[in-house]
């Protein structure tokens, strides 16, 4: 699994962008095994701009392979985009662990 995590500066905190990519391999056992659900923690995140009233919890491990531009969320400081980015990082790591 490649993972793709990167900060950068937007306006009114710091965006993190997560990407991820499986290979056919990876893909077949996910599949075989059942998706992962990949939780996505809110704290001091901004409301998302596509104006939503509540801001995701979690992602399924195939949507986020699936996505071409992965998944972004602004946080209003450098410490809490860097803790989201470790959590998420973390779970990605081991998501397709066998149970």
């Amino acid at each position: 699994m490649e993972i793709d995590i990167a900060n950068q500066q937007a306006p009114g905190g710091v965006a993190v962008r997560v990407r991820v990519r499986l290979s056919g391999r990876e893909t077949s056992r996910l599949f075989v095994n059942g998706d992962t659900l990949i939780h996505l923690p809110l704290e001091r995140a901004l409301p998302d701009p596509d104006g939503s009233p509540l801001p995701r919890a979690g992602i399924f491990l195939s949507e986020l392979a699936g996505s071409h531009d992965g998944l972004t969320r602004v946080f209003t400081d450098t410490a809490a985009a860097a803790a989201f980015a470790d959590t998420v990082r973390a779970q990605l790591e081991t998501a397709l662990e066998a149970p």
